[in-house]
């Protein structure tokens, strides 16, 4: 059956079982229920995870939320969402739970957007009239290439897509329902490890695949009865926690047979410990005392609770890096999601470490700043995409040796020189508004930490370019094809070493070589991100929606600072001001002991 006839008979039987006398949920689910149901193992996109995590992610790609506000006013976690779509799937189709970004995709279906907002919330029941038409649109735009549609186009396939989605997850247990019959190509909730040794990749089923398999062991048929007693007692709040703990743990015993679901606890605590908010509110409250120890910047109580919650912040989200490779067996950096994490943590150890060295308020500053930034485009991202932000690893990456070689290493660098090019930039704007205009060692002091900075982002962005090139020859039997990250790889070197260059000349001094830093900012944000807009070569791979109105930002903004930056320079050169003694002394030739110009 095509997916559209497909999609179109799923929503006809939906709607025709909601005509009758369906139950409905008569009180909220126990907290014993939500625990043992977000525990259950799933594999989805290869990889097994928990139910918790798999709800997380339905409801934020549907509904663009980690939570729903139900008719009932109800707050409902992505858990118990998920326990009423599938058990209760007449109740979900009322909850207004399909974000639609722009009401005209639903014009185009044929239904009335007078009282709706222009983004906003649908309901199943709402959008049902419009489903044939949906579909078929859907149906005829998804031939259409994805950067080639209009915004009403992409809308329409997007909301195709969370209904059936929907649809899929409330005929889940069709099978086992009174009365239900086994729907055809249903089923994304697969739950059911196979009875197989591990050794066979064998993948999990759903309830469908299951009640349709030709033979089925004695087993399977247990599981089976299970599901059907679980749903029968719905309604019996104490039967059905007995029941759904029964089929959990027959079905945790069935994967850890074959070694699988080991670490759903350790993912399951990852998510309810919210580190990476708890490492944000660090970083915020950070940076508000930032800015009460500028207005005192003698007290030595506010710089020692600044250190400590820059540190606090940091070691919260090493501590989420350090959990997230012990779930996925991974080193720290195996996607762009992670690759923010990554830089974040690795800025904020360099600006504590800065800190540490010279004292002057300046590093410790710009951490809190770069942990508020890094962490807010990592719950952008993960806003936006929308997908599970530890997959199972495209092939090309699929090699631990080669991520925590070449990955690792480039990653620091890109760390390194943004954090050069954010110091950079705060030199270039105390320039312009005249900061300690009468004390030079400031000035030199900022200079000499950006100089640093770049010496340690020059070695680890070397390096980790050299092995690239070493993982391209073993991977795509060349070292080195041109291709756009490998060039934008190869930018990065070859800016920072000429900024390098020209300081030890003697060409680029103070202010020229915090400019040089600021714009090397732009070319590993393009590095970075900008060549996966691209849309072309061997690495474009990874989320871009989004990004490109993001990344302009920052390339004006580093601009902009960098014009203003000339601006002070062409100030100072106006007011003749004296030039430093060690700056006098790099302008003057060498000479021999002759007193000639060497």
């Amino acid at each position: 059956m095509s997916v559209l006839a497909c999609a179109l008979s799923f929503a006809l039987a939906l709607a025709a079982r909601g005509e009758g006398d369906a139950p409905s949920r008569a009180q909220p689910w126990s907290p014993r229920t939500i625990e043992l149901a977000g525990s259950l193992a799933v594999q989805e996109g290869g990889r097994v995870k928990p139910a918790s995590t798999f709800a997380r992610f339905a409801l934020l790609r549907i509904s663009g939320g980690q939570s729903l506000k139900s008719v009932r006013g109800e707050s409902l976690s992505p858990v118990e969402w998920l326990l009423d779509v599938m058990l209760y799937p007449e109740d979900a189709a009322r909850e207004k739970v399909f974000l639609v970004q722009d009401s005209d995709a639903v014009a185009a279906i044929g239904l009335d957007v007078r009282d709706k907002k222009k983004r906003d919330r649908w309901s199943y029941e709402e959008l049902q009239p419009g489903m044939p038409r949906l579909f078929t649109l859907a149906h005829d735009y998804d031939a259409i290439p994805e950067k080639e549609r209009g915004s009403v186009q992409s809308q329409v396939v997007l909301l195709a897509g969370n209904v059936m989605t929907f649809l899929r997850l409330a005929r889940e247990l069709d099978p086992v329902r009174d009365g239900a019959a086994a729907p055809i190509d249903a089923g994304v909730f697969a739950c059911i490890p196979p009875d197989v040794p591990i050794a066979r990749a064998e993948a999990w089923a759903t309830t469908t695949e299951l009640a349709t398999k030709p033979q089925r062991t004695p087993e399977d048929t247990a599981i089976l009865a299970s599901l059907a007693a679980l749903v029968s007692s719905r309604a019996e709040p104490a039967a059905f926690e007995a029941e759904l703990s029964a089929l959990s743990g027959r079905l945790a015993a069935r994967a850890h047979a074959r070694g699988e679901g080991a670490k759903i606890p350790l993912e399951r605590f990852y998510y309810a410990s919210h580190v990476i908010g708890w490492s944000l509110a660090a970083f915020l409250a950070s940076f508000l005392v930032a800015c009460v120890l500028w207005l005192r910047p003698t007290s030595r109580s506010i710089h020692a609770a600044l250190c400590a919650l820059v540190a606090a912040g940091v070691l919260l989200l090493v501590g989420a890096i350090a959990v997230r490779c012990a779930i996925r067996g991974r080193p720290p950096v195996s996607t762009l999601y992670e690759s923010v994490l990554f830089v974040t943590a690795v800025g904020g150890i360099l600006a504590l470490f800065l800190e540490s060295i010279h004292r002057n308020r300046i590093a410790v500053s710009a951490a809190s700043v770069l942990g508020v930034i890094g962490l807010f485009i990592a719950n952008g991202y993960e806003t936006l995409d929308k997908q599970d932000t530890m997959p199972s690893l495209v092939a090309v990456l699929d090699t631990n040796f080669w991520l925590a070689t070449h990955v690792t290493a480039i990653t620091i660098g890109y760390s390194a020189g943004l954090l050069a090019a954010l110091l950079a930039s705060v030199y270039l704007v105390a320039k312009l508004v005249g900061f300690r205009r009468a004390d030079p060692s400031f000035g030199r002091s900022l200079a000499r930490m950006v100089y640093g900075v770049l010496c340690f982002a020059v070695i680890f962005s070397t390096v980790g370019t050299i092995l690239g090139g070493i993982w391209a020859n073993e991977s795509w039997g060349r070292f080195w094809g041109w291709d756009p990250k490998e060039n934008g790889a190869l930018l990065i070197v070859i800016s920072q070493l000429a900024i390098l260059h020209a300081r030890m000349s003697g060409w680029l001094r103070e202010h020229g070589i915090c400019t040089a830093a600021a714009l090397g900012g732009t070319v590993i944000a393009f590095s970075w991100w900008g060549v996966n807009l691209l849309g072309v070569g061997l690495h474009s791979y990874g989320f871009t929606s989004g990004v490109h109105t993001a990344l302009w930002a920052y390339y004006w903004t580093q601009w902009s600072v960098v014009a203003l930056g000339g601006i002070a320079w062409r100030r100072a050169i106006a007011r003749r001001e004296p030039v430093a003694p060690q700056a006098a002394r790099l302008r003057q030739p060498n000479r021999t002991e002759s007193g000639q110009a060497a």
